[in-house]
């Protein structure tokens, strides 16, 4: 009568010399997986540096004069640049991403002249109105009042173009619009004076070593690593396995 167990397998209390070899072969296996995957991710937290962006250089050159208080067009046009550069990061919190739309319109204003400011703030207002109105409205009134603020948005976009150098239809110069209010603030609140410092620093900062700044077959090597080579070693690693345990098999007469 064949035995009920005669094909059992433990892999923690193996029963005979194939199933101890087995159990060493998966264990090697694991090893080695666990040591490329986690062995990688410690070695970059060990040889990496907080590197920062070029716009941070800007921003720390520009950010005293804004606590003497003599700004200058100049210098709220550097500034403006540079938080655009982060208001556009899609990582950045909602709260401090109003923190820097109430910034980017205080900038903003201090770059246009005196005469300007009523026509851009009258726009606003009428385009927030339109923005208002667009949800009870239908049918031939919805279309002309979307495209009332498509055309609104197109010259404030165009003004701003004007006294901030973002050409008309950029990146920065749509993030720009998006942050425009009709009412400012002269200068910064002692809550953006506070916090604006740390926002810039942790969202222009960023840890890099020659793992993520090599590039390998045109990946950064620490994305083909990851993405690719680690696929790779699975199923080489699988495929191994299987070798073995055939060989193993065969060596001692085993057949399955």
């Amino acid at each position: 009568m064949e035995s009920t167990d005669e094909y059992n397998f433990s892999i923690f209390r193996p029963r005979n010399l194939h199933g101890r070899k087995n159990r060493n072969i998966i264990f090697t296996m694991l090893l080695i997986w666990a040591t490329a995957v986690f062995g990688f991710q410690i070695l970059l937290k060990v040889v990496e540096k907080p590197v920062s962006e070029k716009t941070y250089g800007i921003f720390e050159s520009e950010w005293p004069v804004v606590i003497s208080g003599n700004m200058t067009g100049e210098a709220a046009g550097r500034l403006l640049h540079s938080f655009l550069m982060v208001k556009g990061k899609n990582t950045v919190a909602p709260d401090d991403q109003k923190l820097l739309s109430g910034a980017v319109n205080t900038l903003f204003y201090a770059s246009v002249p005196d005469t300007v400011e009523p026509v851009i703030i009258e726009k606003i207002t009428a385009m927030k109105s339109m923005k208002a109105k667009l949800a009870t409205v239908k049918d031939q009134e919805y279309l002309n009042t979307s495209a009332g603020i498509l055309e609104t948005i197109k010259f404030l976009g165009s003004e701003a173009s004007e006294y901030t150098g973002f050409p008309a239809g950029s990146l920065e110069n749509t993030i720009l619009v998006s942050c425009l209010s009709e009412s400012y603030q002269g200068s910064f609140t002692e809550e953006e004076l506070s916090r604006i410092p740390d926002i810039m620093k942790l969202y222009l900062t960023h840890n890099q070593s020659k793992l993520t700044d090599t590039r390998f077959l045109g990946f950064p090597f620490h994305y083909f690593y990851t993405a690719v080579f680690l696929l790779v070693l699975f199923i080489s690693l699988c495929i191994v396995y299987n070798i073995l345990v055939e060989w193993r098999l065969n060596k001692q007469g085993i057949v399955e």
